[in-house]
């Protein structure tokens, strides 16, 4: 009978002890689940952030060559005008003076003015 009550008496205890440990174990499995969840969020946060680096990496070529190509634009546009420009001075630089010319042709010449 002894023996019986020692077995029943160390398996209370043992499960008692068990049951402690199981406690405590799943309390530290509930603190490890929080830095696990935590570092899977940074782990996340990083992936995130290299993707967005990888992105920019490979749209900046495309952005310099919009750039490139806009500056091109505006600077043939100015080219453009200033030739216009350069075209018109040169036509009334040619219509005075053949209009000066005729002045002078009228003026020398009193018989062919009709007007007078």
């Amino acid at each position: 009978m002894r023996f019986i009550l020692v077995s029943a008496v160390a398996s209370a205890l043992a499960c008692g002890t068990y049951g402690l440990a199981m406690a405590e174990d799943t309390s530290s499995f509930g603190s490890e689940l929080q830095q696990e969840m935590g570092s899977l969020g940074e782990m996340k946060a990083e992936q995130e952030q290299m993707r967005d680096n990888s992105n920019s990496m490979r749209d900046q070529p495309k952005t310099d060559m919009k750039g490139k190509k806009k500056q091109k634009k505006s600077e043939k546009k100015a080219k453009r005008g200033a030739l216009k420009a350069e075209k018109k001075m040169k036509k009334s630089a040619k219509a005075k003076k053949a209009k000066s010319k005729t002045t002078a042709k009228e003026a020398e010449d009193p018989l062919m003015n009709p007007h007078e």
